[in-house]
């Protein structure tokens, strides 16, 4: 099957699954419009052809028969079309919406099945899923099915209208078949060259889009209005968008000079058209209810060749839908649980042998040859410089992104032989960054793990251990109150307060199963005291667990069984924190200088 009728296909399938009775409810609606017009027209015809007669001959008459026969059918087919045809747009936005529905499903699928983020971060990836939810052109899968139903009640009057003209002469529907099908192809090539310019911008129409989202969504509402960027973002964006578009107009404009050379071939068709009707009414073959009837029929054919914005929805839709199969085609080769290897009950030893690891489009590598070992049940801290790799550590463990060398074990298997999704099952990993989400606060602390959603009992306990739980009883709906002020009854926290959540959150990981545990930066909107005291806390809380601490205070990372320094892409010191101050190497200096700040009365230095 052609790519053509494969994708019209789909298209059929998608709104066969989205909804049996809307599909075929639309399917009989198409057609019944599609057919009235004609019906309408030859109706019409008789009612001009009749109504010289019956005056005369009495509306008895066989003449005023047909005359009233003729009027009822005309007017039975106008009422049906003015009441048909706002059902169907009724009938087709509902199956437009389920089918949307299910493609919103199947985009999310499509981008959360790889266990990684690096596609996440890939422009290209970024723009297909754009593409495929109908940011960039307006159009979407439920969208082209809608304007496909306009599309073929329009071709089907064309059809019967093209059936009507072939009882006056055989040759006339061949001719205007392919009159119009050059016509309508050539503004069809047009309008896909169009969206081949329109696709190809997807990026910079993006960054077009993020200018307008900085300036109409309150994320950075107060930086935006601090700086006093309001006038700035409306001329960037104007200036930004209007270079992004040049090159869509240009195009656009040379669719509508075709276009018009095109309808004036198509004009010259209709005129020798016309003057065959002409012709055979003047000459006293067809009757003048004929020639009505033969004229109207004349002018709905033109909707053989007619590009109107039905196809072009019908086009962008399409075009959605291919980026999607698209999408999906390349992620089950990225998402696909290629290891079958089992952990035993307890994770060991975590080592990094050999590994290196690049940024796609960076010119140096974070790590080239990193060697580290994480001993199970124990605590490590990793400190460094900005830059050092910290976090980009954290990341390959949880194999959010894959070594471009080296490998990484478990109680000596490969991560790479384990299933990606299993093992990430192991690991809870709070970043500084955490995502703040809008949910309940009961379900912000649930969402660490899924398994204990409905056991409250260990949802709150995790939260006490926290120290969250007099936060969120202090909250107007206590559990239940969704965590932003964008809605309803919600409420705001301040950053220390969300921190303690995300804690709680990984908390419930760990009694959940979590093996690993990650703390990167977490805490860092609070003061050193704050900070050390939750730390304190934590430690104590998951003894036995192997956690991981990441943080550029020197007060908190000194309580780990073990610290290691990250500093060109290798370890360059490990040992305790008492070894590595005797050491007086990079970590002893670097802990004297947080000491030394902290000491000449700056609190929050972080020592």
């Amino acid at each position: 099957m052609g790519s053509w009728a494969h994708r019209r296909f789909r298209l059929a399938q998608l709104a066969w699954r989205a909804s049996r009775a809307l599909t075929v409810t639309t399917a009989a609606l198409t057609v019944l419009i599609g057919l009235l017009p004609a019906a309408f027209n030859v109706a019409s015809g008789a009612v001009v052809g009749s109504v010289a007669a019956a005056p005369t001959a009495g509306a008895r008459s066989p003449a005023g028969g047909r005359l009233t026969a003729a009027l009822v059918v005309a007017g039975a087919c106008y009422v049906l079309q003015q009441v048909l045809t706002p059902v169907r747009e009724t009938i087709g936005t509902l199956l437009m919406g389920r089918i949307d529905e299910r493609l919103i499903l199947r985009v999310m699928a499509a981008t959360t099945a790889p266990p990684g983020i690096a596609h996440l971060e890939d422009p290209v990836m970024l723009d297909r899923v754009q593409q495929a939810q109908g940011a960039i052109t307006g159009g979407t899968a439920g969208g082209a099915a809608y304007h496909a139903s306009h599309v073929w009640g329009r071709r089907l009057m064309a059809l019967a209208s093209l059936a009507i003209l072939g009882t006056l002469r055989w040759w006339i529907p061949p001719l205007l078949v392919v009159g119009h099908g050059v016509g309508f192809a050539w503004r069809r090539r047009n309008w896909r060259t169009l969206n081949a310019v329109v696709f190809g911008r997807s990026e910079a129409l993006r960054r077009s889009f993020y200018l307008r989202r900085l300036a109409t969504e309150p994320a950075a509402a107060k930086e935006t209005r601090v700086f006093d960027l309001d006038r700035w973002l409306v001329e960037r964006y104007r200036t930004h968008f209007l270079d992004t578009m040049g090159p869509i107009w240009r195009a656009r404009r040379m669719t509508g000079l075709i276009a018009l050379a095109v309808s004036g071939m198509i004009f010259a068709l209709d005129v020798v058209v016309l003057v065959v009707i002409a012709d055979a009414g003047l000459g006293g073959s067809i009757g003048v209810g004929a020639v009505v009837v033969y004229a109207g029929a004349l002018g709905a054919s033109a909707q053989l060749g007619i590009f109107s914005d039905n196809h072009q929805g019908f086009e962008d839709g399409m075009a959605s839908l291919r980026v999607l199969e698209g999408l999906e085609a390349i992620s089950p080769a990225a998402s696909a649980a290629n290891g079958s290897a089992v952990l035993g009950g307890r994770t060991g030893c975590i080592r990094f042998g050999g590994v290196t690891f690049q940024y796609p489009g960076r010119d140096t590598p974070v790590f080239d040859g990193l060697d580290l070992e994480i001993q199970a049940g124990c605590s490590l801290a990793i400190v460094g410089e900005n830059g050092a790799g910290k976090t980009t550590l954290v990341k390959l463990l949880a194999r959010l992104y894959e070594p471009t060398g080296g490998r990484i074990t478990v109680d000596g298997v490969d991560l790479r032989d384990l299933d990606p999704r299993r093992w990430q099952r192991q690991v809870a990993a709070i970043f500084q960054d955490f995502t703040r989400y809008q949910f309940s606060a009961y379900d912000n602390v649930a969402v660490g793990a899924l398994q204990l959603a409905g056991d409250r009992r260990a949802v709150e306990h995790a939260a006490a251990r926290a120290g969250a739980s007099d936060i969120i009883e202090s909250l107007p709906g206590g559990w239940d109150t969704r965590l932003s002020r964008q809605f309803t009854g919600g409420a705001g926290l301040s950053g220390g307060e969300w921190q303690r959540l995300a804690l709680a959150r990984a908390l419930l990981a760990v009694a959940g199963g979590a093996r690993v545990l990650v703390l990167d930066e977490p805490t860092a909107a609070l003061d050193v005291r704050a900070e050390a005291e939750v730390y304190d806390r934590y430690l104590e809380l998951t003894r036995g667990v192997t956690t991981v601490l990441i943080s550029h205070r020197f007060s908190t990372v000194r309580r780990a069984d073990r610290i290691v320094v990250l500093e060109g892409g290798k370890v360059v010191e490990d040992g305790s924190h008492d070894q590595l101050v005797a050491a007086g190497g990079r970590y002893a200096a670097m802990y004297e200088l947080q000491a030394s700040r902290f000491r000449a009365g700056n609190g929050d230095a972080g020592a």
